[in-house]
């Protein structure tokens, strides 16, 4: 997203550069650098999302969860995550915080954190937060309609829109997406099938940067 921007970058842009970077950080220490083993998911858990991690009783969580998406995308069950890999896993966690954010009372819907957030912990909550912002504007709040989307879009991804030559896109990404989880071709969006279209754009963008390392 970077190398087409002529604008300052929204909140959501960052946030999604933001969880490309922290991949990249972790990613490679050991081996490929597009790729995450398990010592550096393990890492990158303890280190980037350790609010979740110290809350958990299970011992083999951090391996259970690799083990549910690794060989998801590639089809290869090697103890390694690609980024599309990694980005299924924390857009799990980050639906499981939309639903649970949903819920929520208005008036605690901002608690103070006890301990401050981490990059990819603020990373993940702008997203969530920012899907509900535009979210339900018209009807149900868990749900993105076309002109919310359209929107959102035009708004919070606005380097991305404005370097389109087709003025269907926005239109036509909407259509990829929509009904993909919950079946309903219904010109709505939950959050998991939202996350799925945002999840492209940065699949994308990382692999640009990945072409753009192996040039330098």
């Amino acid at each position: 997203m970077a190398q087409m921007r002529q604008s300052p970058p929204t909140d959501m842009e960052r946030s999604m550069e933001k969880i490309i970077t922290v991949f990249q950080r972790y990613a490679g220490k050991e081996g490929s650098q597009a790729s995450m083993n398990f010592k550096e998911f393990e890492t990158f858990m303890n280190t980037e999302l350790c609010s979740f991690t110290k809350n958990q009783k299970d011992p083999n969580l951090l391996k259970k969860m690799m083990n549910s998406v690794d060989g998801g995308v590639d089809g290869k069950k090697n103890q390694e995550l690609d980024f599309q890999e990694f980005l299924n896993l924390i857009g799990g966690i980050m639906v499981a915080c939309n639903d649970a954010l949903a819920k929520c009372p208005e008036p605690k819907k901002n608690p103070v954190p006890v301990v401050p957030p981490t990059e990819m912990e603020t990373a993940m909550e702008t997203i969530v937060r920012t899907f509900q912002h535009y979210a339900g504007k018209k009807g149900d709040k868990n749900q993105m309609n076309y002109s919310e989307f359209e929107a959102f879009m035009k708004t919070e991804l606005k380097s991305f829109t404005d370097n389109q030559k087709d003025p269907n896109i926005v239109r036509k990404l909407m259509e990829s997406v929509d009904g993909a989880v919950d079946g309903k071709q219904d010109r709505e969006l939950n959050f998991q099938e939202f996350m799925n279209l945002i999840g492209g754009i940065m699949v994308a963008c990382n692999d640009a940067l990945m072409r753009h390392l192996k040039k330098v």
